[in-house]
């Protein structure tokens, strides 16, 4: 697995509604440990840290504070773009349509700008493909952390991992 694969996976996972599962395995610690990423590695142990030191029901209020109450800062990365409007609803066929050229058809009930699921297709495509989609998306990637650390919100780290981890694919592109 590539670096950028590992580091997406891991966070499309830490983005979710926390689980109790992940305390009650060392196997979120030892994926982290794999990151050759110093900076993603070290962003991404803070979270870890900050998972650690709250209780299972304080951790499931923090995330549906942070990313269900609020469109600033929503996981849905067309949401505070277009609203409820028409024109997100035909982004969102697009957006459906990339992922099944991509030979990655989405689940009925999922919505293809629902960040984990972005971040997961990217784990799993070809860095090219991911390169694609993360740049249809990097604007709106970019204004959720921004309001994330407005909040000074823990998953900015989450975020912060990803921001640097698509700069580093974006930049073997460039000096390729």
């Amino acid at each position: 697995m590539d670096d950028y694969q590992r580091i997406f996976l891991l966070a499309s996972i830490l983005l979710q509604n926390p689980e109790k599962e992940w305390f009650e395995t060392s196997e979120l610690e030892e994926e982290i440990e794999l990151i050759e990423n110093t900076l993603v590695k070290i962003l991404f142990k803070h979270f870890l840290y900050y998972l650690k030191s709250k209780s299972f029901v304080e951790l499931c209020t923090a995330y549906t504070q942070t990313f269900d109450f609020s469109d600033k800062t929503t996981l849905y990365l067309t949401y505070p773009i277009f609203r409820e409007s028409p024109d997100r609803g035909k982004g969102l066929l697009k957006l459906k349509e990339e992922f099944q050229d991509a030979g990655y058809p989405l689940e009925v009930n999922e919505l293809p700008d629902y960040f984990p699921v972005i971040l997961e297709f990217c784990s799993l495509v070809p860095i090219e493909t991911a390169k694609k989609m993360l740049r249809i998306h990097r604007k709106a990637i970019d204004q959720l952390l921004k309001e994330l650390t407005i909040l000074d919100n823990p998953y900015q780290t989450i975020l912060q991992g990803c921001i640097q981890e698509i700069e580093t694919i974006l930049n073997k592109q460039k000096a390729s």
